[in-house]
């Protein structure tokens, strides 16, 4: 069974290796394959790593243990029934097939955007915050030259970046002008930065694939 799952892994790289070639029935099938094995894969986990664990195994009592002379080493707690009312409210949204109470459905999609929407300022603010506090730094620090500099060299970038934001003031002066082009030179410099470490982040994942058919799946047919 490890051989054939190998051989068969090596055949699905080979087949989505495929389309730099150009698009073909080979690719198109092994794709679907794998949105469909991802699509039957993520509800499994769900119950097995999620569902069962923390809402469906205590409200049934299958956490409790039982010791061989009858004895319970943890009692059912009663408190675990207050399940049944998530169980519920998140059945709701399946009620978008059932016209005469599609409306449940909107109800619960609501409350979940509201909720999504609320957690996701709060992450901003607890992302952006510790940011800003993080941009104030200061240029001379007492004992280290090389603070110093990286500190200076820190803020200089982030006013000249913000800088070319600033769009309130039209200005036609030379130093107006070099101060937008700098930051827009450092705004490159980061961008560049990003995708090099984007590319390296997808070549290593080329390199384990290359050494995967080259080393285990190579072995596994001849």
């Amino acid at each position: 069974m490890e051989t054939a799952t190998v051989v068969f892994a090596g055949i699905g790289t080979l087949a989505i290796f495929s389309f730099l070639i150009k698009e073909n029935p080979f690719y198109r099938f092994f794709e679907h394959l794998f949105i469909g094995v991802a699509a039957g894969l993520l509800p499994i986990l769900t119950i097995r790593n999620l569902l069962y664990p923390n809402v469906i195994g205590p409200l049934i009592g299958a956490d409790i243990q039982v010791f061989p002379d009858g004895e319970i080493a943890n009692p059912y707690n009663y408190w675990n029934l207050l399940f049944i009312i998530p169980l519920i409210f998140g059945l709701f949204y399946y009620a978008v097939f059932i016209p005469k109470v599609s409306w449940l459905s909107r109800l619960v999609i609501g409350i979940s955007l509201g909720y999504s929407a609320g957690l996701s300022i709060k992450g901003f603010f607890a992302e952006m915050i510790p940011q800003v506090l993080g941009s104030f730094k200061p240029l001379v620090v007492p004992g280290s030259i090389g603070d110093s500099v990286n500190n200076s060299i820190f803020v200089i970038t982030l006013l000249l970046v913000m800088y070319y934001f600033f769009c309130t003031f039209k200005g036609e002066s030379t130093a107006h002008n070099g101060a937008r082009y700098t930051g827009r030179l450092l705004l490159m410099v980061c961008f560049g930065a990003f995708f090099g470490s984007t590319v390296m982040a997808r070549m290593a994942l080329l390199v384990e694939r290359i050494q995967f058919l080259v080393g285990e799946w190579w072995t596994a047919i001849f």
